[in-house]
């Protein structure tokens, strides 16, 4: 056994992963716990979709680990809800073509706010999607969007066009050959007004994708 993961173990055994709902050992949100979450409302657009329900105060405290604390099992977690919930229709469009990939792209952060934290959330995440899918259907992709401007906290702005306009032209396609004319599946972490999806699925659209499926794991 590597010595990291003789380290991981024994600390694990010291302090055990409990279930921010329950408290039972094993995950950060156990099965149980997960199926009884409230769903997210609808978002107000309709070309984004959400998962649960941000208003649920363990969510809540869930997602804040996870944005600012890095812990590699809230990723997990979080990369299981999303793949369970992408793969019924992502089966039902391959039906009659096994070849199709839809290419995976997390929504990115800016040099400057990648720095500073050290890691972007949805990109680990984007990652254990990705070994859940074995490369059946996914083909993950973190260098095709980038953020080319940094933006205020969209959580720190009240207005709705205050942030709309806070996101517009922060995000470009590097490669549009590579993406032109395939499906794309978007993901975040955390969508209110939607501006951030919305203000990133359009410049994805712009650069030939097929189609843009943005999905947030909570709203």
């Amino acid at each position: 056994m590597r010595i990291d993961s003789y380290l991981s173990n024994f600390f694990n055994f010291l302090f055990p992963v409990r279930c921010t709902i329950c408290k039972n050992t094993g995950s950060y949100l156990c099965v149980v716990c997960r199926l009884k979450l409230p769903l997210a409302p609808p978002p107000a657009q309709k070309e984004i979709e959400a998962i649960l329900d941000y208003h649920t105060k363990e969510i809540k405290k869930i997602i804040w680990k996870l944005k600012y604390k890095n812990i590699s099992g809230i990723s997990k977690v979080f990369g299981e809800i999303l793949y369970e919930y992408m793969i019924p229709k992502i089966s039902e469009s391959v039906l009659f073509d096994r070849n199709k990939k839809f290419i995976l792209i997390p929504i990115p952060l800016s040099k400057e706010k990648l720095h500073k934290r050290g890691f972007n959330q949805m990109d680990i995440i984007a990652k254990e999607i990705e070994k859940l899918d074995k490369n059946q259907f996914i083909e993950y992709s973190p260098s095709v969007l980038v953020k080319i401007r940094d933006t205020s906290p969209q959580m720190e702005i009240r207005n709705r066009e205050d942030r709309l306009a806070n996101v517009i032209g922060s995000f470009f396609v590097s490669d549009k050959n590579y993406i032109s004319g395939k499906p794309v599946i978007l993901i975040d972490d955390v969508t209110t007004t939607g501006a951030t999806l919305m203000e990133a699925r359009k410049e994805l659209l712009s650069a030939g994708a097929q189609n843009v499926w943005a999905i947030a794991i909570a709203h």
